[in-house]
């Protein structure tokens, strides 16, 4: 009975490792062929292409270097401006100058009527005729006439005593009248519509060094039928149209 059982005890050790190894090699199998299938989707996702403008990088795919991403597609970041494939700065534009004097560029040949006028105003516009070029206080007393791109003119007479000082609001003025010789110099006619829409006008000569006499008629008269209400001058041509403002 000993024996029979020493016997029956050894086959049922048997069978259980048995079991124990069959198991092993099942999870040995199942193991690798997960790792196979784990494998085959990584190299399937790997071989999947990005959406056009992203690049693969360990596995994802992400926006180029030196972009960012804005929803589902890259762009440059603030600031910054696509050229070809990359992202630069961009250049700052240039600006344009005003055209400047004196001395005054020469045309080719005398202008004079609307092409005279054309030429004319890049001076015209943004300047101020004055016979203090410092600008008042470094003058005791300062006459100027501003003229902005807006079309806008201000006639101001400026000094120490604010009971003396003549302030003009903007009014429009138009240029009915223009020429320009050989030499740089010009002279321009304006109409200006004053207080109560009464109208005046001013004719300027105007050196190709700057310097500047002018004309006046005030309301009710014509500079093509009177004579003029006040002679102007000698004023400086000066960059930059100025206002009544101290």
């Amino acid at each position: 009975m000993i024996l029979l059982g020493g016997i029956r005890f050894r086959r049922l050790r048997l069978s259980i490792l048995v079991s124990v190894v069959v198991c092993a090699v099942s999870a040995v199998s199942l193991h690798g062929a997960s790792a196979q299938a784990s494998g085959s989707g990584s190299s399937a996702s790997a071989s999947k292409a990005c959406k056009k403008g992203f690049v693969r990088k360990r596995g994802k795919c992400v926006c180029p270097t030196g972009e960012v991403r804005s929803g589902r597609k890259c762009v440059c970041p603030k600031g910054k401006v696509r050229s070809g494939k990359k992202c630069v700065t961009p250049k700052p534009k240039t600006p344009i100058a005003p055209a400047d004097g004196p001395p005054f560029s020469p045309p080719a040949a005398p202008l004079t009527g609307t092409p005279a006028a054309n030429a004319i105003l890049p001076y015209l516009a943004n300047s101020t005729f004055t016979d203090c070029v410092g600008g008042y206080p470094t003058c005791a007393v300062e006459s100027r006439y501003g003229h902005f791109a807006d079309g806008s003119m201000y006639y101001c007479r400026l000094t120490s005593s604010s009971g003396s000082d003549i302030i003009n609001a903007p009014h429009p003025f138009v240029i009915i009248g223009a020429d320009q010789a050989a030499d740089g110099s010009w002279a321009v006619t304006l109409q200006v519509t004053s207080y109560g829409n009464a109208l005046t006008y001013y004719t300027w000569a105007v050196s190709n060094r700057g310097v500047a006499y002018g004309r006046y008629w005030g309301p009710g008269s014509d500079p093509r039928t009177s004579a003029p209400s006040d002679q102007l001058g000698p004023l400086q041509w000066v960059r930059g149209a100025r206002n009544c403002s101290y």
